[in-house]
């Protein structure tokens, strides 16, 4: 559906957008994660025909961006949805049908369809500036759908939604995009709202495509570089190097411990060393679980993360876990206390440390 080579495009305050190669298949629902600032809506534009790039292809369903004499048409194939609901100050059904009637076309059955969709039938008459923020999001998208689109962009789309409204909206959206194999595209900071919707997914920092995967899960269990890594919440990211290997699994030394690690990886090979903080076990005494990492720690910190809390412990390197507010009420865990942590060998993703990385 989308095919993305070489392309560069060029602000003048000096920011460059520079993508290599990006895919997009037909029917996908695909995100761009990445921070503010990335490029991630300037490259959704370029998608859109909003921006016009200099140098590298662009190729929508099969055409050439640069060289199709009728954009127009290419640009009805698509919609584009803001992070704010842009509305006309007239009901709900005449925002809805706009895209229909500027096209000429005065059928009223999609856009029945779509208000039921997205459930705003109730609101058809009421004027769409007076609605609620998600209600307004949901005429939004009813509007972006209705044409049929073949393509639909959606920038940062539930930024300004409440969470409990997220989960609802998010669930209509798929349920459409799936039953009419549209393909979607939709960049946020959100990378857990990302990982609800999408079948395959990239990260864009500074202006770069670093990694793209399907599934997107990947991206936050096998990171393929320590700024990916970073972004995607692996909170411990220790240098290392593979001193020994048995089959796949990697002796790796960090300070003056020994990890257990699955890797492709060499002996003799400097690597970042990945690990979440969900996969780090805490107890009060050696673990008799399968994890093949046990050690000593110190609780330095704790402070609340997420549902429950965050522990940055002291193993003579730092390492960062995640536990329950019951956990820290069954353990007693305090500051200073000293306990086990724990971690399985496939729990540890390690990243090749090339020399640009050990110069920084």
């Amino acid at each position: 559906m989308i095919e993305i080579k070489d392309l560069n495009f060029e602000f003048s305050g000096g920011f460059r957008l520079s993508v290599d190669k990006l895919t997009i298949e037909k029917g996908q629902i695909f995100a761009i994660i990445g921070p503010n600032g990335a490029g991630k809506t300037t490259l959704l534009n370029i998608i859109a025909l909003f921006k016009e790039i200099k140098s590298g292809s662009l190729r929508i369903s099969g055409e050439n961006v640069h060289k199709t004499k009728n954009k127009l048409s290419l640009r009805r194939k698509m919609s584009f949805v803001f992070s704010q609901p842009y509305l006309l100050n007239d009901t709900v059904y005449n925002n809805v049908s706009l895209p229909l009637r500027l096209r000429g076309i005065r059928d009223e059955t999609y856009v029945n369809e779509m208000l039921k969709v997205f459930k705003i039938t109730h609101l058809r008459n009421n004027n769409a500036n007076i609605l609620s923020q998600g209600e307004k999001h949901r005429v939004s998208l009813a509007r972006a759908f209705v044409s049929q689109p073949q393509l639909v962009l959606l920038d940062e789309p539930f930024l300004s939604l409440d969470e409990r409204f997220k989960e609802s909206l998010i669930n209509d959206l798929c349920k459409i995009i799936k039953l009419n194999r549209i393909t979607a595209i939709f960049v946020t900071q959100d990378q857990f709202e990302a990982l609800s919707l999408v079948d395959s997914m990239a990260v864009m920092i500074n202006g770069k495509i670093l990694q793209q995967a399907t599934p997107p899960g990947d991206i936050f269990t096998k990171p393929s570089s320590r700024e990916v890594a970073d972004f995607v919440g692996v909170e411990t990211i220790l240098e290392g190097s593979i001193y020994k290997k048995e089959d796949n699994l990697c002796f790796t030394k960090v300070k003056d411990k020994i990890l257990e690690t699955v890797s492709e990886y060499n002996e003799g090979d400097n690597v970042f060393v990945c690990i979440r903080p969900e996969d780090v076990i805490i107890s009060k005494r050696p673990d008799t679980s399968s994890a093949r990492n046990h050690f000593k720690a110190k609780i330095i910190k704790i402070e609340p993360w997420r549902l429950g809390y965050k522990l940055l412990l002291d193993c003579s390197f730092n390492l960062v876990a995640s536990v329950t507010a019951q956990s820290i009420k069954n353990l007693d865990l305090k500051i200073g206390q000293e306990i086990v942590a724990s971690f399985k060998a496939t729990a540890v993703h390690l990243i090749r440390r090339g020399f640009q990385d050990d110069a920084i």
